[in-house]
């Protein structure tokens, strides 16, 4: 089995997958075609142009179209599965893999005694963890890892979205009628 590439079984499924056949495409109208995603064989997924000449073309390339027809038994399609499960995934494991980087260059910023390489871009999250341990452990001192300052703007963004918003599951007649009562009527 081939090393896998992108390190989601998700993807890496659908790179394993054989290239589709070499296509010629049907003939028509050239322009308004949505862009679709497709599965480059280095594991990024972009989205390109979704006419019919190039789907062939990167097609032949090796690239795989991500379907949008969902699957048996009200399974996801692959476009829906590849936004809504794997990337959040995805995206997680890179802000975790930069908050760590992130940390361990602090750190060396502010003690000069600290060194090592930094190539932690090459390396995946577990080996990643494991440089963080080692660090650490050379080092003495546990590097703090703190939140990013744009995920507590995001947190703080979201609170106040929902502020006054009753988010609970159910309320009582009673109570929506003693807050109607308790707040003074608009426009006095």
């Amino acid at each position: 089995m081939p090393a896998a590439i992108t390190g989601n079984p998700f993807l890496d499924g659908l790179l394993e997958r054989a290239p589709a056949a070499p296509s010629t495409p049907r003939r028509g109208q050239d322009y308004n075609y949505p862009l679709r995603m497709y599965l480059l064989p280095d594991g990024r997924v972009e989205r390109l142009q979704g006419d019919p000449h190039n789907r062939a073309y990167y097609e032949d390339k090796g690239y795989h179209l991500l379907s949008d027809v969902p699957g048996r038994d009200g399974r996801l399609s692959e476009v829906e599965q590849y936004q809504q499960v794997e990337y959040p995934k995805l995206l997680a494991e890179q802000r975790e893999k930069a908050t760590i980087i992130n940390a361990i260059r602090k750190a060396g910023e502010r003690d000069r005694n600290l060194s090592f390489e930094d190539d932690f871009d090459k390396l995946s999250l577990d080996e990643l963890r494991a440089e963080l341990k080692r660090i650490q452990d050379d080092y003495g001192k546990p590097i703090r890892i703190s939140r990013s300052r744009a995920a507590e703007r995001e947190e703080a963004a979201r609170d106040r979205q929902v502020a006054g918003i009753e988010t609970a599951d159910q309320t009582s007649i009673e109570a929506l009628e003693q807050r109607r009562q308790a707040r003074p009527p608009a426009g006095r």
